[in-house]
């Protein structure tokens, strides 16, 4: 018997690992398949699932297929007819729903190169021709920024929803700058500049499997600015640092979750099924009025566990499968290190850093107890006591 979109919509929601409290996994595939060819309604039910839309941010079917890293794609391609999968995939690159993570997006338009644009052609050139790009901020705004004599100091909103529409609003405008560039490259016919690919790189461009992304694409822009309260721009580093610091990012609140996890998506571009774990976390703080842009990947089923966080001011690049910590312990990975020179003073230290980048190959584990910092620059040119775990020069 057919099932109702009702039960449709509860079949959809479990994530993977709760699939077998609600139905055997090839019976709910035979269910899914068979609704996706008859029935409109399980079609714009299934357009909400493939855009990543609540409840179904973690639905079963955006666990990996037998060809490729998204059952979810894997089922469109089989279930729909050409012009309603063309629809689909140009309505996933089209979105501007922040909680599609960026390589889904990616392999969508690959697909829909594939299959070609058609009728959407004219969209995906409006979305290219209206783009207004975020700004960065300048030299004389560095200076002008309050200081403490070390740390950078802004305007934080003194309410939670206050800080919440920060987030809601950097993870809209660094959506649309998404959209923009896939809209590119479909029209582009997926032809992407080439780039220098370095040992961080190759590992990034393995891992994520598709054609349609450069390794710079998780080149984080530190400096990028995005609106903030009563107009004064905030920069991505101090964004995190807000997400960071401020104690409701660390709960599993049903409103804050959500945002955090859509911020993590859209603006340092977390692959699906990655976690950033509960009081765990990314920043990158200046020094100076140096921001330099670094790799900050998270493949698919990555994990940065409860309590671990990353310095990013080297750079990080996380494969698929990976493990970082958890269980709260305090773990600092830090990825550069400060040199101070003979007769200098303490502080001078500050500013003299040596960067590298943080890699954990595919499946590799940092472990729970692992407590304290993981100092990643004196492991350059040597192996660290965990397998899959590695330092790799700033400039390789």
């Amino acid at each position: 018997m057919t099932r109702s979109i009702e039960d449709l919509s509860t079949l959809l929601r479990p994530a993977k690992d709760m699939l077998a409290e609600v139905s055997d996994r090839e019976a709910a595939l035979t269910e899914v398949t068979s609704q996706l060819k008859n029935d409109d309604a399980a079609r714009a039910l299934f357009g909400k699932v493939c855009r990543f839309e609540a409840p179904f941010t973690a639905s079963w079917i955006h666990g990996p297929g037998d060809k490729s890293p998204y059952l979810s794609l894997e089922l469109a391609a089989a279930s729909l007819d050409d012009d309603r999968h063309r629809a689909l995939l140009a309505d996933i690159v089209l979105s501007t729903s922040p909680s599609i993570p960026y390589d889904y997006r990616a392999l969508a338009a690959e697909k829909l190169v594939q299959v070609g644009t058609g009728e959407f052609a004219d969209a995906l050139q409006e979305v290219v021709d209206s783009y207004e790009p975020l700004p960065n901020r300048g030299l004389q705004a560095k200076i002008a920024v309050p200081t403490d004599g070390i740390d950078h100091l802004f305007e934080i909103p003194e309410t939670v929803s206050g800080r919440l529409d920060l987030l809601i609003a950097a993870s809209k405008a660094k959506t649309l700058e998404t959209r923009h560039r896939f809209a590119v490259r479909v029209l582009a016919n997926g032809v992407l500049p080439s780039e220098p690919v370095g040992d961080a790189e190759r590992l990034i461009l393995e891992d994520v499997g598709t054609t349609m992304v450069v390794a710079s694409d998780y080149l984080v822009p530190w400096d990028q600015e995005f609106p903030g309260e009563h107009g004064s721009g905030l920069t991505l580093a101090e964004l995190v640092r807000i997400t960071l610091m401020c104690g409701e990012f660390s709960l599993p609140d049903t409103t804050v979750r959500p945002i955090l996890v859509d911020f993590y998506r859209s603006v340092l571009r977390t692959c699906g099924r990655s976690i950033i774990g509960l009081s765990a976390g990314v920043f990158h703080v200046e020094h100076g009025t140096l921001a330099t842009p670094s790799y900050y990947y998270q493949g698919r089923d990555a994990i940065l566990g409860k309590g671990c966080v990353i310095d990013c001011v080297g750079g990080a690049v996380l494969q698929a499968g990976s493990f970082l910590g958890g269980g709260y312990m305090p773990i600092l990975i830090h990825t550069h290190k400060h040199i101070r020179k003979g007769g200098q003073a303490a502080a001078s230290e500050r500013k003299q850093i040596l960067p590298c980048i943080f890699a954990a190959e595919a499946g590799a584990r940092y472990p729970m107890d692992a407590i304290g910092l993981f100092e990643t620059v004196d492991y350059l040119g040597k192996e660290t006591p965990y397998e899959g775990i590695r330092a790799i020069p700033h400039d390789a």
